[in-house]
């Protein structure tokens, strides 16, 4: 009896011991576990989760996710922008919102659609002008934005950020000027022609070029290379030739998205030497808190065609006959 109740006693003595050697192997594990990253400098997995937001630099908002167009009708898919019958109720509903002093979805189509010459005149006139109006006021944001980051780099002395946009904005006399060592009176004058420069157009003025142009986005430019102001380029590498002129020692830029496009004509219109004169008259009438309007600044753009001032009576008729006025206070939403 005696031997047996040694043994239990010894048994349980063993159990014990084994819970205690378990624990402290559990606990090591513990710590192992914790710090061999950090030692061992092993990486943790990473796992590829897909984050919704709001960017509002994108060309285009990815909506793919939304199957129906009934989920959301300020937005289409990518497969949405090619069908008819929902590109036109889409732009009726962007019209009326206009109309109605409503802010504008963020909806950038990245292309004219394909099929835009499938539709009725006065359809094709409203979708064109549906799918070019969120993208020139994007264009707007994007120059004041830069405008404010302008601002910032003149108040924190930014030379390298002022160099840039010097360069950018062709101020006078940049290639010339040493940036390393600017005095105090040509830090004012460039930053006086900055100010003249980089600043937003006029609505109504974009819409009407862009139809000019681009002839209500059917042209072969526009379908193509996304251009809808006929820019030329001399790189004819990159650009479109001009059928019937394939000698031609020039060509029309082309884009990769229709955002592209109207940015670049902004900077046109914000550097070039031949429209100095429309960003004085711009300057004077912000300075006077005053509107300006594209039927204004249509009057110095005499140089932007062949046809002289003959061009700038085609911008005032477009405005005119289409009523492009209801789009000047149109805005994006927040």
């Amino acid at each position: 009896m005696l031997k047996k109740s040694q043994l239990a006693i010894s048994n349980i003595n063993d159990r014990k011991y084994l819970d205690i050697i378990f624990i402290i192997i559990l606990i090591l594990l513990m710590v192992i576990g914790f710090l061999s990253p950090k030692i061992f400098k092993l990486h943790s997995p990473v796992f590829n989760f897909l984050l919704v937001k709001r960017d509002l630099s994108k060309i285009s908002i990815s909506i793919d996710k939304l199957d129906k167009f009934k989920i959301n009708k300020n937005y289409l898919s990518s497969e949405q922008i090619n069908k008819k019958d929902i590109v036109l109720e889409w732009s009726n509903r962007l019209i009326y919102n206009v109309e109605n002093d409503i802010a504008i979805a963020r909806m950038y189509f990245p292309y004219i659609p394909k099929n835009i010459n499938e539709f009725e005149t006065h359809e094709k006139k409203k979708v064109f002008l549906s799918i070019i109006l969120p993208i020139a006021l994007r264009g707007n944001e994007l120059v004041l934005e830069e405008r404010q980051s302008m601002k910032a780099a003149f108040l924190a002395n930014n030379i390298y950020q002022i160099e840039n946009l010097a360069k950018k904005y062709k101020v006078k006399n940049f290639k010339k000027t040493n940036f390393s060592n600017l005095s105090t009176s040509n830090l004012i004058r460039i930053k006086e022609e900055l100010l003249i420069k980089i600043n937003k157009i006029p609505i109504t003025m974009i819409l009407a070029q862009s139809i000019i142009e681009s002839g209500w986005g059917s042209s072969r430019f526009a379908q193509q290379g996304n251009a809808l102001f006929g820019e030329w380029t001399w790189n004819t590498k990159v650009g479109i030739k001009p059928k019937g002129n394939l000698d031609a020692n020039f060509a029309v830029k082309n884009f990769k998205n229709l955002l592209e496009s109207i940015n670049s004509y902004i900077l046109n219109l914000n550097s070039h030497p031949a429209y100095a004169e429309m960003r004085k008259f711009r300057a004077f009438k912000y300075k006077m808190g005053k509107k300006i309007t594209g039927y204004d600044t249509a009057n110095f753009l005499n140089k932007y065609a062949e046809i002289g001032f003959e061009y700038v009576t085609k911008i005032e008729n477009m405005i005119k006959n289409n009523n492009l006025y209801r789009f000047r206070d149109a805005r994006l939403e927040r």
